[in-house]
């Protein structure tokens, strides 16, 4: 039986300056993160710690790549690969 409700989620869009990602989507009831970066690429990230999560939605001054790095390349978050700009999906 799972907690999770389609019909109650917390997500968040995160805007700051990076010169590597164009902005992050959190969902802190999930544990999960989307990034788009701005070489067209958007991967989804889970098991994210919901501690870290909501530390980037509260401090506005905290750099982007640098929460990245620390919260879901080096830590025991796992990712997939959603959408790429750069490659033609054609619908079968």
């Amino acid at each position: 039986m799972s907690t999770y409700s389609p019909y109650f989620t917390y997500t968040m869009l995160t805007y700051q300056s990076s010169s590597f990602i164009s902005y992050i989507r959190t969902d802190v009831l999930r544990g999960t993160c989307d990034v788009q970066f701005k070489d067209g690429k958007f991967y989804t990230y889970y098991n994210v710690s919901r501690r870290a999560l909501l530390n980037l939605e509260f401090n506005k001054s905290m750099s982007l790549g640098f929460w990245f790095n620390r919260n879901c390349v080096n830590s025991n978050a796992t990712h997939s690969l959603v959408f790429d700009v750069n490659k033609v999906y054609f619908a079968a």
